[in-house]
């Protein structure tokens, strides 16, 4: 149910910035991409729906900053977008409390491991500490 509601939110915000989303063939290996000109996300079809949450919301973190292109900056910011609003750290303690493996985690979270990698590395030192305090609870 959470998932179908982050669903709906991903795609209410995408008609926000008038973006439009499509499945469609995509180059080579990609999952993805934003052409800003159209305004369009194109998602390769048969992605799993991790894949789709965490690249749909990559996508619109490219809409978000009118990216043009093909950048690892850029891509980086996306992965940012991506992370700050999939995850929270309220839901990643709620589920690391059944497991800390990153794989298990994102799984569970029905997210791609390096969505919740790069939301572990945006958390600041403070963050950090609090959330091992909490799980040292949990795992000891």
């Amino acid at each position: 149910m959470a998932t179908m509601k982050l669903l709906a939110s991903l795609e209410a915000y995408a008609d926000t910035l008038g973006v439009r989303i499509r499945e469609a063939a995509v180059p080579g290996t990609w999952w993805g991409l934003y052409d800003h000109r159209y305004r369009l996300i194109t998602l390769k079809p048969g992605l799993c729906l991790a894949q789709w949450r965490s690249t749909l919301a990559h996508e619109l973190g490219h809409a978000t900053y009118g990216h043009h292109g093909h950048h690892p900056k850029t891509e980086r910011i996306a992965d940012k977008w991506a992370a700050g609003h999939l995850l929270s750290t309220d839901l990643i303690m709620l589920h690391a409390k059944t497991t800390v493996n990153l794989g298990d985690l994102a799984a569970s979270l029905d997210v791609m491991p390096w969505v919740v990698r790069t939301f572990i590395d945006l958390l600041t030192e403070t963050e950090l500490r609090w959330m091992i305090g909490e799980l040292r609870d949990v795992y000891v």
